[in-house]
């Protein structure tokens, strides 16, 4: 029973490989995003301590809320570093980018977050074209 109790605890201590993670993304005018598709992406990056290197994204609601996933809701984010992309299009077939293109970029864009645990706390804001 004692060994039980260990395990859970270490278990419990350790909080597991992955975190929720979610915020809001905006323009730096604090206008809100527009678009048909709005997605954030969180991609790992080259020197990230993440047990599993799998991007994780979320779209990005009417009031810039988002909520991130690898693949189905509340399955959360690999703890490690990320660079942080985003997809905002004007129109899902025809495409028309509504951010600058440096957002979309993996090595290029400015944003990185190094998940340690769950967070609700994460702002975006970008520079409109």
């Amino acid at each position: 029973m004692l060994c039980l109790g260990a395990v859970i605890s270490v278990a419990v201590g350790c909080g597991g490989p992955t975190a929720q993670v979610s915020g809001h993304a905006r323009f730096d005018d604090g206008s809100p995003i527009k678009g048909a598709v709005r997605s954030i992406i969180f991609v790992p990056t080259d020197d990230t301590t993440a047990e599993v290197r799998q991007s994780a994204s979320g779209s990005i609601a009417d009031d810039g809320s988002f909520t991130l996933v690898r693949r189905k809701a509340g399955d959360g984010v690999y703890k490690g570093k990320y660079a942080v992309t985003f997809m905002i299009l004007k129109d899902p077939k025809a495409g028309g980018l509504l951010v600058p293109e440096k957002y979309t970029f993996r090595d290029d864009t400015p944003f990185t977050v190094e998940v340690t645990g769950d967070r609700d706390d994460l702002l975006f804001e970008l520079e409109k074209p």
